[in-house]
């Protein structure tokens, strides 16, 4: 896994983005969104993952990023498709939004399986994938959910994502690194985001309001020998 200071990222050629959420008519999501685009290596068209949310919401953020000058695209329905289909739609994305909504629980279980593996290959082939708000969670070690940390997807190595962070939940967010006592906190207020690129970069951005936690036992020798 490619690692700079505390953070450590699936490996693969394209980049992945995390934001805290907010409006997409906000100027700091706006430049979130902006980063996003212009840092999309792969030419191949836009996913956008609509589960967490509903899709008359997602038509509205994709015709959001049309005027900011995405590529075309097209909404994927996890429900609906079989898992080859699905594989196949996402897999030969070159971005892939998980949009934001109040039920992230539902992306997370209707991406397992086929649609995890498609994420992967659509990474390892240069594809940036986009998490905003809620979905951001998911990319960590763990995701708070229903008041208990459950499995995420490990994209983002020992780490616990709480978007939508504000100062007064710096306790809460110390509280849930409990649960990964080796790992850190990445608390994203809304309007900020933080992106990593196949060459190790890691760049801030949005408003910059971003949090980090570290757990009672992190140690940074400990992370590094990981990567031998």
């Amino acid at each position: 896994m490619p690692q700079v200071n505390i953070f450590r990222w699936r490996p693969g050629s394209g980049w992945i983005v995390l934001s805290g959420g907010g409006s997409w008519l906000d100027a700091d999501v706006q430049a979130i969104e902006a980063a996003m685009l212009t840092r999309t290596l792969s030419q191949a068209p836009l996913a956008y993952i609509w589960a967490a949310s509903d899709i008359e919401t997602a038509d509205r953020h994709m015709d959001a990023l049309r005027e900011m000058g995405a590529r075309t695209g097209y909404l994927v329905d996890l429900a609906d498709e079989g898992e080859d289909a699905l594989y196949q739609q996402i897999s030969e994305a070159g971005v892939i939004i998980l949009g934001d909504g109040p039920h992230p629980e539902i992306l997370r279980e209707g991406l397992s399986g086929a649609g995890l593996r498609g994420l992967e290959e659509a990474f390892s082939q240069g594809a940036t994938i986009y998490a905003p708000g809620s979905t951001a969670a998911l990319l960590g070690a763990a995701v708070v959910e229903r008041g208990a940390l459950v499995e995420g997807f490990g994209w983002l190595s020992s780490a616990v994502v709480l978007p939508g962070y504000t100062p007064d939940q710096a306790a809460a967010l110390r509280e849930w690194v409990r649960g990964i006592p080796e790992g850190y906190g990445l608390g994203l207020s809304r309007g900020a985001g933080i992106a990593f690129g196949p060459r190790g970069e890691v760049e801030v951005l949005g408003n910059g309001a971003v949090t980090v936690s570290l757990g009672q036992h992190y140690d940074p020798g400990l992370h590094l020998a990981g990567e031998t």
